[in-house]
């Protein structure tokens, strides 16, 4: 269990009792009960069991952080118990930005996390950038396991984000008047960059479905073009296999065998019959690569 003093300036380890920033591990919450505020409520929230409560002592939560991180934390007027799985290195912490005091040591905990975690949202982005160059390309291999682990990866960053708006949204709204009008104003403007990063990595959520739609139009595309050349094919060769089946038959006193014109009369039929299957295929529009109005789908796209 370790203690850190709040004087302005960053989170030092001092030792003995007093106010201040006090950290501990799970395991530690026996040994700390009686100086923690409604600490069976708090070793509930270690073992992942209640949300965020005010009581008239203290207001207690569970923070789970955009990487995944996840500790407790207990809120007193004094001094602010944080809780993790191991001990969280709050040595250096700055305050400078924040008001010197537990509401203040929380908010500047959060706000070295978001600083953190705001980077991996950068990330995404440009995964998703990558992903859209290859769709261009038409590289389709492995996109959709990419696509997807980019849209868990911000469902992740979403959840985390969400829920750091809702706490500080939850703490700003402060029904037992703990927070002074200064820790109010930096709890608000941290509750709106939580928001504004919950809402862009919800963007990026949606941005990531739209690829996803587009890479099935185009590999539906490539199957549409495999079945229309297989509908020509079959239009224009499948006369000519009823004419070279019908003539196979060897039948006696049939069209024209024996006849010197026999072989280019039924050269010609073929040639006009392949005519007139790739005449009816243009006319039907099989001929085109991309039909129109797929086309015109995807561009919109």
């Amino acid at each position: 269990m370790q203690r850190y003093t709040l004087s302005g300036g960053p989170l030092r380890p001092r030792a003995g009792g007093g106010w201040g920033v006090w950290v501990l591990c799970w395991a530690e919450l026996p040994r700390a009960a009686a100086a923690l505020p409604q600490a069976a409520a708090f070793a509930g929230l270690a073992q992942g069991r209640g949300r965020t409560a005010v009581y008239p002592d203290c207001t207690q939560g569970v923070v789970r952080l955009p990487g995944g991180a996840r500790f407790a934390f207990c809120l007193g007027e004094r001094a602010l118990w944080l809780a993790a799985e191991t001990p969280l290195p709050l040595a250096g912490l700055p305050l400078a930005a924040v008001p010197p005091t537990p509401a203040g040591a929380l908010l500047a905990l959060l706000e070295q996390a978001a600083e953190t975690a705001a980077p991996d949202l950068q990330r995404q982005e440009d995964c998703l950038d990558r992903l859209e160059e290859a769709l261009g390309r038409g590289q389709l291999q492995d996109f959709g396991a990419r696509a997807l682990a980019v849209r868990r990866a911000l469902a992740a960053l979403h959840g985390g984000w969400a829920a750091l708006a809702r706490l500080a949204q939850d703490l700003q709204a402060d029904p037992a008047r703990r927070l002074t009008r200064a820790e109010r104003a930096a709890w608000d403007r941290f509750a709106a960059r939580a928001a504004s990063l919950r809402d862009e990595a919800e963007t990026l959520r949606e941005y990531t479905m739209q690829l996803w739609q587009v890479c099935h139009a185009n590999i539906e595309l490539r199957q549409t073009r495999v079945t229309t050349w297989l509908t020509v094919v079959a239009t224009v060769f499948l006369p000519l296999d009823l004419v070279t089946g019908w003539y196979g038959m060897n039948f006696p006193n049939m069209l024209a065998p024996g006849v010197p014109w026999g072989y280019p009369a039924v050269a010609c039929t073929a040639a006009l019959l392949a005519l007139g299957g790739l005449w009816y295929c243009r006319r039907r529009g099989l001929l085109e690569v991309v039909p129109e109005k797929r086309k015109k789908y995807i561009e919109k796209q």
